[in-house]
């Protein structure tokens, strides 16, 4: 195939010093161009091939959702009844209502509207250890929901590993025999594995690379939301059987943003349906755009390089061609007052009714739509005053969350008030935040950056301004049920 973005491939391997890379690009019924570039290891000699495994971490969300979907077309499970018809002993915690399992659906989990925090207790991305995935789906009635059942999208791994268990439960069989029976075995993908002990074993696997983990985990216990490894000829014929199967599928693709366990999104103004992973020294990109019939699949076995997304973007572009964006709205109203603050990294500002969107040293003219709309561009946002109050992206359902935070007024230390705490991943200290009290306010500064305001639920327990809680009442104390360890702690 003829196409400047995959001639580029050997250049680009060594201009960011990838191990491996295999890319394919197909159609519903025949596979256009795929290779192997790199090897499996770096420094090593084994050659990535069109059946190298690779783990496609976040991307394992869409064979769970087709798995679940055709579960549903078999009569073993609805999607709109409540999970506790499966899962009779679940719970979760809330602090909007009382008993909210028993309105969750199955739906709900496959379109992350559950309200769902993203890592678990036992089993994440932070701390792996070797629980089963069973401990680990068991361990989310630990979890606090970030918001009440069905109020909007965020996403989050634990939903898709409750659907995963869901089938498990309902098949009486291991999650990951299940989808081999009805799913793999069906499609004839071989090379293609939620079992992790099959792939710790496979000779043909990518080993995955990031920078600063000398050694990163297989098996992980988040398996049904990012446990699955595949190669890039079988994810093409994955691409191609929703290629193939719009119509039958068409419930996956249902939704703003975000379908169940399928993004919905576009290519350089192309529609395209699929889904990202990245994590533990892999990423991926698998996408088909419906209109075009083209699907385009993107495996490398290291997370430093900017190529996610960009790469798989680029083939379409050249394959479909870049479509001009519709032309926006000309009207503009009076926006209203209660508009104008922070959100998350963002703010709003109104000054003599013109808006701004602030973001750094980001100062962006905004045109207002509405009184509690706005566009930036081609993006539009409106604005919901909650509780809790947050700013939406009306194209795909991302919220940016109300979260006005005092200017700092540096304090001494108060008990576990105004000092520094490690975070770590897999062992490794990978950022620290910091737990502040200042007149009278609570505030924490996150280590993704930013800083979220706290109010006290119950004694010990905070609740941020994105919905996350903050437990003082654990050792180590944890925020999002990812562990603060002191930095006078051993090991911190």
């Amino acid at each position: 195939m003829d196409l400047l973005a995959i001639a580029q491939l050997p250049g680009l391997l060594e201009e960011h010093r990838l191990p491996g890379m295999a890319v394919g690009v197909c159609t519903a019924d025949s596979v256009l161009w795929s290779g192997g570039f790199g090897v499996t290891r770096a420094g090593g000699a084994v050659p990535v091939g069109t059946g190298t495994m690779f783990s496609v971490q976040s991307c394992s969300k869409m064979y769970t959702a087709t798995a679940v979907l055709h579960a549903v077309q078999e009569g073993l499970v609805e999607l709109d009844v409540p999970i506790v018809r499966y899962l009779p002993e679940f719970r979760v915690r809330s602090s909007f209502e009382e008993h909210p399992e028993r309105r969750i659906t199955l739906r709900q989990l496959l379109s992350h509207t559950a309200g769902f925090t993203h890592e678990a207790p036992v089993g994440s991305n932070y701390l792996v250890g070797r629980a089963s995935f069973e401990a680990h789906c068991r361990s989310i009635s630990g979890t606090w929901l970030r918001f009440p059942v069905g109020h909007h999208f965020e996403y989050s791994n634990l939903g898709i590993d409750l659907a995963g268990y869901v089938l498990q439960r309902c098949s009486g069989m291991p999650f990951h025999e299940f989808v081999r029976r009805s799913l793999f075995v069906p499609l004839g993908l071989d090379r293609t594995s939620f079992d992790a002990r099959v792939i710790a074993r496979d000779a043909d696997r990518a080993i995955g690379h990031s920078t600063g983990y000398s050694r990163l985990p297989v098996r992980v216990p988040v398996v049904a939301a990012g446990g699955l490894y595949t190669s890039v000829a079988d994810a093409c014929r994955f691409v191609q059987f929703h290629l193939a199967n719009g119509e039958s599928l068409a419930e996956l693709y249902r939704g703003r943003g975000y379908g169940l366990g399928v993004a919905l999104t576009k290519a350089n103004g192309i529609p395209v349906r699929g889904h990202g992973g990245g994590g533990f020294g892999f990423l991926s990109d698998m996408y088909w755009a419906p209109e075009a019939g083209i699907g385009v699949v993107v495996l490398t076995n290291s997370t430093a390089h900017p190529l996610q997304w960009k790469l798989a973007s680029d083939i379409f572009r050249e394959l479909v061609g870049e479509r001009p964006p519709a032309p926006a709205p000309t009207r503009s109203v009076a926006p209203a007052d209660s508009l104008a603050g922070r959100y998350d990294q963002l703010r709003v500002v109104v000054e003599d009714g013109q808006g701004f969107l602030v973001e750094g040293e980001s100062r962006k003219p905004v045109q207002f739509v509405g009184p509690h709309e706005f566009r930036v561009g081609e993006e539009l946002y409106r604005f919901h005053e909650g509780p809790p109050a947050y700013l939406e992206s009306v194209e795909d359902g991302r919220v940016k969350y109300r979260n006005d935070v005092p200017e700092p007024a540096p304090a001494a230390a108060d008990g576990p008030w105004n000092r520094d705490y490690a975070i770590h991943v897999s062992g490794v200290r990978d950022g620290t935040v910091r737990l502040r009290k200042e007149n009278g306010v609570h505030l924490f500064d996150h280590w993704g950056g930013g800083t979220y305001r706290l109010r006290e639920y119950r004694p010990g327990l905070y609740l941020s301004s994105n919905g996350e809680m903050l437990d003082l009442t654990r050792v180590p104390p944890t925020y999002a049920n990812v562990r603060l360890h002191g930095l006078s702690d051993p090991g911190a």
